[in-house]
């Protein structure tokens, strides 16, 4: 894995090229990485990021890469919710699960003994398994289960994971982007308040405004969102290309690689921190996951397989609440400040 960071604070190193409102992120790191490296416009493949969770648009029918990118997933959830340590700077800091156990009081707290509805926006067991059981541990009433992801491969071990732990309890699965998602159209009016979930980093995949949308279309007024982040934290961007380097985001990368371009070419893993503008003039860094790789004896060229916004704490907050549709509700942060839980309520 080679690196290329730009450190500082994201305003340190601003992105000035004018984007219009309608630039997806996907285009934005397409620039960013000609703008900062050595690879031209036309020697970058980048993708949207939801292609490697789906076949749909694709002639491919095995599903052998979606059952492993689940489990990939999986994989890094299992490590960060056993570890003790992850996100301590010191033997009395808050971990990554204290910080989420944390946020399960929040939830528990704000509910005042009524039961929930449970939305989970790209479900995976580990995580949520850990949630579900701290809130039932805290006495609260999950109503029913409700997944919604465009990797149809994630159902079945969902399925048997929630039997252990919700026996009894209705469960659905939805395979859907989530801008078509809409809860309101899912239960009846009149339905318990909902708790949806987007963890993962899933947020930093696109824009904040077009993911903002995305949210307060799901969400009905008063339904509470809990979300995470990996933040930009000064003094601690190393645990971003850390993240990166696990050799399950390496694996996760090839294999992006392999359905896109070639499943034998050999490749160099690369991973670059660089700045994108938003359409409010603000700036923030971008995680760029890729592999460089040779099309002829001369020609080096680049695979994006992953790119994921990392906000600061601060653009994190402001992005939440732009347009009024969430109030921030509740936060929890590991000791150094990297990984985040936010609570907010659909208003």
């Amino acid at each position: 894995m080679t690196l290329a960071l730009s450190f500082g604070q994201p305003e340190h190193r601003p992105d000035h090229h004018r984007f219009s409102a309608e630039t997806s992120l996907q285009q934005k790191v397409h620039r960013a990485i000609a703008a900062h490296t050595e690879f031209s416009l036309d020697r970058i493949l980048t993708q949207d990021n939801r292609v490697k969770y789906t076949n749909a648009g694709s002639q491919e029918t095995a599903t052998g890469h979606l059952d492993e990118v689940f489990q990939l997933m999986r994989q890094l959830n299992e490590g960060g919710i056993a570890s003790p340590t992850l996100g301590r700077l010191a033997k009395t800091g808050r971990s990554f699960r204290e910080a989420l156990e944390e946020s399960c009081v929040a939830i528990a707290e704000t509910l005042g003994g009524k039961p929930l509805i449970y939305v989970e926006l790209g479900p995976e067991p580990i995580k949520t398994g850990f949630i579900l059981k701290t809130l039932l541990r805290l006495g609260v009433v999950i109503d029913r289960y409700i997944a919604v992801d465009i990797n149809p491969k994630s159902a079945g071990p969902m399925k048997a994971a929630l039997a252990e732990i919700l026996p009894g309890t209705p469960l659905t699965f939805v395979t859907s982007s989530f801008e078509e998602f809409r809860l309101a159209d899912a239960v009846e009016q009149g339905a318990p308040r909902a708790v949806i979930t987007m963890l993962g980093f899933q947020e930093g995949n696109d824009d904040p405004f077009v993911v903002n949308d995305w949210l307060a279309g799901i969400a009905r007024p008063g339904d509470l969102l809990l979300s995470e982040s990996q933040l930009y934290t000064t003094g601690q961007v190393d645990k971003i290309s850390g993240f990166y380097a696990h050799p399950a985001m390496q694996r996760f990368s090839r294999i992006a690689f392999e359905r896109a371009v070639d499943r034998n070419l050999p490749t160099l893993n690369r991973f670059f921190l660089l700045p994108v503008a938003f359409r409010d003039g603000q700036s923030a860094q971008v995680a760029i996951l890729a592999e460089e790789y040779a099309g002829s004896i001369s020609a080096r060229n680049l695979h994006v397989s992953n790119f994921c916004l990392k906000l600061t704490l601060d653009q994190y907050r402001h992005y939440r609440q732009e347009g009024g549709h969430f109030t921030i509700v509740g936060e929890s942060s590991t000791d150094d400040q990297t990984l985040h839980f936010q609570l907010s309520r659909r208003v």
